[in-house]
């Protein structure tokens, strides 16, 4: 499980607390507390598609080297 998929559930849990709060000051310090995981989610999700960005340049540059090197 990715990072970014364990942060979103976070901030699920978070959400189902806040919906069970007793106060309306519970309730806001649940929802603040989901608004970070799911930034957090947000800013993972990048992190994520750079490193397999990253990962897909180095694939195919090092199968370009190897088909060089053999021909």
């Amino acid at each position: 499980m990715r990072n970014s998929e364990r942060y979103a559930e976070q901030a699920e849990a978070v959400m189902r607390l806040a919906a069970k709060a007793e106060s309306r000051a519970e309730r806001e310090v649940y929802l603040n507390i989901a608004e970070g995981w799911r930034k957090l989610a947000a800013e993972a999700i990048r992190n994520e598609r750079h490193h397999d960005d990253d990962r897909a340049w180095r694939d195919r540059t090092s199968d370009r080297d190897e088909s060089s090197a053999s021909g």
